[in-house]
């Protein structure tokens, strides 16, 4: 098996060489005896970015070059108090501020990193007296942007944090405009805590797949706006918005009912935004419907719609059902095309809708299906190549993060068993000004290379992320039969990709 992995490997490589190049960029040795999670800190790379490893109480920062060269290495200890959650980190003046607070997001402590000297300092800070849930954070140039909600209470709570760590707090209390346009007997955190309700932060300037853009509730920061959108009530998205400007916010509704309302007690929908423009997608067993329309202009917009016939008049592509196998990065997918639209609606109606977005050119490119997880029935097997740990998630930084399993400690790797997907999709063109189809044939972009390139790495693999950095991309994972940490440089053949 690990000899056919490895041939199979090499003809990949062989075949997709004229297509993208690939080069590894980085193997230190690594020790770990413990789970431990990766982050990469790459919102300033001109003098270098720090990767940091977290493993318990202990921290370590890779210091690399622009070109993730190894620099050196700096141990550091977690803070003696209020750590419980990494928030994020940024670098100011070549000091490398990392960022971690209590469970209730009441009180924060960070960690004062000088890169040349390798000295650091602890610091301690009270955000606000009232208990806070998490909700999501961004790493920005020389700033940290976290977003939290007051427990049971409509009140969002943004904190920047600037310079050496000092803090800004500006509360955003929705209450008046939410009850009156949502609902009025339950509040934003109660959403944010139903089963399906967790806020899913979401980058759209990387690859997002459809997993990931299944969740009902989304977080975005274009600009200077956070951006939250609901998509847990029937024939609407809520659109929600902290102007960090001017501390303006305000709540919009966009409505995307199908063309046949008959249907619409079984219809389901969901959400993306790419920059300045919303897509919405609504699926039943008869039918299925795109809705696209400009966030400032509201008379741009444009429906597409197609009923439970053969084909689905606005696809650019094949109806495709997807199955991943397991031990692999992304599933190692066995896909199979489907004819019939009739079928296609039948099996979409069942999953979880998902619509995910990105722009090729003057276009648009649209992935649209639903998604639905399926238990593995036994553990992974013993020559399973890239250890999954689950769906990816958008860390910090904006860089992609699969979770590790925790059968990777100490020795039960193979008496485990982990979620995997089964997804049904087809893709489309819109044209990003007019809002128009276009028959254009979908290309294949360097996050496919890079997908078909790990799954056939022959070992056991695990703290996979997958950045992009200087306008290229890299994969970092860690071997567990080397004990070291790998980085492995794509050169970027596109500006911006979809994974489902």
């Amino acid at each position: 098996m690990k000899i056919k992995n490895q041939i199979l490997l090499v003809i990949l490589v062989t075949c997709t060489v004229t297509g993208f190049s690939q080069l590894t960029v980085l193997n230190n040795y690594l020790m770990l005896n413990q789970k431990t999670d990766v982050y990469p800190v790459i919102s300033n790379p001109n003098d270098g970015f720090p990767m940091l490893f977290i493993s318990g109480k202990e921290i370590r920062v890779f210091y690399l070059t622009d070109e993730c060269k190894f620099q050196k290495e700096i141990l550091l200890r977690k803070p003696t108090k209020n750590s419980k959650r990494y928030l994020g980190s940024y670098i100011v003046d070549s000091n490398l501020i990392i960022t971690f607070s209590n469970k209730k997001l009441t009180f924060v402590s960070q960690l004062i990193v000088n890169l040349r000297t390798d000295d650091y300092y602890e610091r301690t800070n009270n955000l606000i007296s009232e208990n806070q849930k998490y909700l999501t954070s961004w790493e920005k140039d020389e700033n940290l942007i976290v977003l939290g909600i007051v427990e049971n209470t409509n009140k969002l709570i943004v904190s920047t944090f600037n310079g050496y760590g000092d803090a800004s707090v500006n509360e955003y209390d929705f209450d008046d405009l939410y009850i009156d346009r949502i609902i009025t007997n339950s509040s934003l955190y109660h959403l944010f805590n139903i089963n399906e309700g967790k806020l899913q932060k979401i980058d759209y300037t990387i690859p997002v797949s459809l997993g990931i853009t299944s969740a009902r509730n989304k977080s975005y920061l274009i600009n200077d706006e956070i951006i939250i959108t609901i998509d847990l009530f029937d024939n609407v998205t809520y659109y929600l918005n902290i102007n960090l400007s001017d501390n303006t916010y305000k709540i919009h509704s966009y409505n995307c009912n199908l063309s046949d309302s008959s249907n619409s007690a079984s219809t389901k929908h969901n959400s993306f935004i790419y920059n300045n423009t919303i897509f919405q997608l609504s699926i039943n067993k008869f039918e299925v419907g795109l809705k696209v329309q400009s966030l400032s202009d509201t008379n741009r917009v444009s429906s597409y719609h197609s009923s439970n016939v053969r084909n689905i008049d606005f696809t650019n592509s094949s109806m495709i059902l997807r199955n991943e196998k397991e031990g692999f990065l992304y599933g190692n997918p066995e896909e199979r095309n489907i004819k019939k639209a009739r079928k296609f609606l039948r099996i979409i109606s069942r999953m979880k809708p998902a619509i995910s977005v990105f722009r090729k050119h003057t276009d648009f490119q649209i992935l649209m299906g639903g998604v639905v997880e399926t238990q593995q029935a036994k553990g992974v097997i013993s020559e399973a190549i890239m250890v999954s740990g689950g769906e990816m998630i958008v860390g910090p930084g904006g860089n992609l993060i699969m979770p590790d399993p925790i059968y990777n400690f100490p020795s039960n790797y193979s008496f485990s068993s982990y979620s995997s997907r089964k997804a049904a999709y087809f893709s489309s063109v819109i044209n990003a000004t007019t809002y128009t189809h276009n028959y254009k044939s979908i290309s294949k972009y360097t996050y496919d290379y890079i997908f078909d390139y790990a799954n056939y790495m022959p070992g056991r693999f695990g703290l996979v992320t997958i950045f992009k950095l200087k306008g290229d991309y890299y994969l970092g994972y860690y071997s567990y039969s080397s004990h070291t940490y790998n980085i492995e440089w794509f050169k970027n053949i596109d500006d911006h990709v979809i994974r489902f």
